[in-house]
């Protein structure tokens, strides 16, 4: 059985095609539109396509034969599953985490230092311990037990001290903070996003 073919309009009437840099543009006419598979279709408005314009573009079911050539470039293994694909994504609060973590990096760093701190004083005790003591088997092991843990844990905190720091060379920049709220601000404005009817205001108006 042939598989089906479709190309991408918009609720305008236009047709699109793409061109040698793969990139989806305008064409003249439905003959012009390049052919996708329904999957392929799909692939090219979700990446092709700002998610506010998504609404904007349909798909027409065509003849395999026309002017522009199915476009092969694209196989089905370029439609790679991930995490997104279900379409329940909490977008918002996503974001809402994204913004929290980049803007509490530094301070995390600086409660790392701190807590560093505490933990070399500890062993600074610890040693003056064992130099002003003689400590007898129980003891001695007791202490060495101490020690051993706080080491442990000096190290754990200088590792998180290393993964914040990486962290913070990328996400703890106050324009990336800026630009992440205008993106949630964007998402959040699509939850309350009403459409002004062109012409047929009076087929809106029986359900409102």
């Amino acid at each position: 059985m042939e598989e089906k073919l479709y190309c991408i309009t918009d609720t305008y009437g236009s047709y699109y095609g793409l061109n040698q840099l793969n990139k989806l543009v305008p064409v003249s006419g439905e003959e012009q539109a390049t052919r996708f598979t329904f999957i392929k279709a799909n692939n090219i408005i979700q990446n092709s396509i700002k998610p506010m314009q998504r609404y904007q573009y349909v798909l027409k079911e065509v003849s395999g034969q026309g002017n522009a050539a199915s476009y092969s470039d694209l196989d089905e293994g370029d439609y790679i599953m991930t995490r997104f694909d279900d379409m329940e994504t909490d977008w918002n609060g996503y974001m809402e985490d994204l913004i929290s973590f980049s803007s509490q990096l530094r301070q995390y760093r600086i409660n790392l230092n701190y807590m560093l701190s505490e933990v070399d004083k500890e062993i600074c005790d610890i040693m003056h311990y064992i130099e002003f003591y003689n400590l007898d088997a129980a003891r001695g092991y007791k202490t060495y037990k101490m020690l051993k843990d706080c080491r442990l844990r000096r190290r754990k905190i200088k590792d998180e001290y290393e993964k914040a720091t990486a962290a913070i060379q990328v996400f703890a920049n106050d324009d990336l903070i800026e630009k992440m709220k205008t993106a949630l601000k964007q998402m959040k404005g699509l939850d309350n996003r009403l459409y002004k009817p062109r012409v047929l205001t009076e087929l809106f108006e029986e359900v409102s």
